[in-house]
């Protein structure tokens, strides 16, 4: 179980640093071409949390691998506490991928009206694919 847990950790925590420095790229674009509308400033500000949200994931799922280092043995209430704080760290990564996936939607509407309905009919599409993931996933915890 322990090797489980800090292959979860690891793969959450690799994955979490990656987005959060692709949101941060891109609400740094919005602010180096210029916040002039309201859309870039929803943009930005949604990639800000975005990158913020995955950073929380990361600091969870590092935190985690730190304090289980050299553990040969969990037990079930330790592993209660675990499920909860890793339950956090991937809540936080989850809003994330959301907010990361709007906030690339947005950015074809700084470029002209057909980029803005082209990202948007994608986000739409991805958007839909992700709903039906974790619905799946959820369904998974159920039983």
């Amino acid at each position: 179980m322990r090797e489980l847990i800090e292959l979860q950790t690891g793969q959450v925590a690799f994955l979490s640093g990656l987005m959060a420095g692709f949101a941060m790229t891109s609400a740094l674009h919005i602010l180096r071409h210029g916040m002039r509308t309201g859309v870039a400033q929803f943009a930005f500000t949604i990639s800000v949390l975005s990158s913020l949200l995955f950073v929380v994931a990361l600091y969870v799922d590092v935190r985690l691998t730190i304090e289980l280092a050299g553990r040969t043995d969990l037990p079930a209430a330790l592993l209660e506490r675990v499920s909860h704080i890793r339950f956090i760290g991937t809540t936080s990564a989850t809003i994330a991928l959301s907010l990361f996936v709007l906030s690339l939607g947005m950015l074809g509407w700084l470029s002209s009206r057909f980029a803005g309905l082209v990202t948007s009919g994608l986000t739409v599409v991805v958007s839909c694919i992700l709903i039906y993931v974790w619905i799946q996933l959820y369904s998974l915890t159920v039983y």
